[in-house]
């Protein structure tokens, strides 16, 4: 997984997925719970607004996870409502 070659080399990597468990099988060491597959970092069901703040949260979290020290695969979940669909 290219998370993982990212982070051998010094840099960390936020890996935002639909699916936390996949990231976590996959060793990558910051998994972002985003919201659903195909759209995980936001939802185009919600009006406009909405939306962005649901892609908001989902990308501060990925950069609070960046700037959080890790010991192995970390799901962090934004503060968001997932909607069904």
């Amino acid at each position: 997984m290219i998370t993982r070659e990212i982070e051998k080399a010094g840099i960390p990597v936020a890996f935002i997925t639909p699916v936390p468990q996949l990231g976590q099988q996959m060793g990558a060491n910051r998994v972002i719970a985003g919201t659903k597959v195909p759209h995980p970092c936001g939802d185009p069901g919600l009006p406009p607004d909405a939306d962005r703040s649901v892609r908001r949260k989902i990308l501060e979290t990925a950069l609070a996870a960046l700037q959080t020290d890790v010991d192995g695969p970390t799901v962090f979940v934004p503060e968001v409502t997932f909607t069904s669909g």
